[in-house]
């Protein structure tokens, strides 16, 4: 369903009470939007390592759950700024390494098993190394955003009835489009996670809203 906002621009003249109605226009804004249902599920995957890792080396100890250097989301280190030997708590400075994996739902399934393999068999490994995971939101893929296309044609039917409704009410006639411009929003889909906070941050299933609207300026003349 169309939702409408209005914008009533009478650019009217300082002339306007002696009859000189040629510069007159209305300009009116329809807007469209759509609930898109997500598809995938993001996935926040966290590795703690000893200070002495590189990405490189997080990335060979990930790459079997199908993670690469585009799912990186950033890196935190535990170290204290005074002697970077301790973190104040007994345990050993360290780094964490958050990634980003998004994911079809029919797949969370699989992908779940296979972080958790991953998980026990870098801790089998004692290299220092562990990994915990989390789910961190439902969301909409690019590749479905990119799908969608505005009804052009159905906002300048809404955008003339509208103007039409304007000009009758303030006396005048609709005349011919002037000029119109567009516009859609809608999220961007991302890998992005908080670096340094494990747990699930979110995993409700949300619809997500995308826009479109155009404007659309009408000549306007005196009946």
């Amino acid at each position: 369903m169309l939702k409408r906002t209005l914008i009533l621009g009478f650019l009217l003249s300082a002339s306007l009470a002696f009859g000189q109605l040629d510069s007159n226009s209305i300009t009116v804004t329809a807007s469209q939007s759509v609930n898109l249902q997500p598809d995938q599920v993001l996935f926040a995957v966290y590795v703690s390592t000893p200070l002495t890792a590189s990405l490189d080396d997080v990335l060979a100890a990930v790459k079997g759950a199908g993670i690469t250097s585009a799912n990186f989301s950033g890196v935190y280190s535990s170290a204290t700024a005074q002697s970077g030997t301790g973190t104040g708590n007994g345990q050993p400075p360290a780094e964490q390494w958050a990634f980003g994996l998004a994911v079809p739902f029919a797949q969370m399934k699989a992908t779940v098993t296979a972080l958790t393999s991953l998980q026990q068999s870098i801790t089998q490994a004692s290299s220092g190394f562990t990994l915990s995971f989390s789910v961190q939101s439902a969301q909409v893929s690019t590749s479905l955003l990119q799908s969608q296309s505005c009804n052009i044609p159905g906002l300048i039917a809404d955008a003339t009835a509208q103007a039409q409704k304007l000009a009758a009410a303030a006396g005048l006639n609709l005349g011919s489009i002037l000029a119109m411009s567009s516009n859609t929003s809608s999220p961007v889909a991302n890998n992005s996670v908080p670096v340094a906070n494990i747990g699930l941050i979110s995993s409700g299933i949300l619809t997500t809203p995308q826009g479109c609207a155009l404007t659309v300026k009408f000549t306007v003349t005196r009946f």
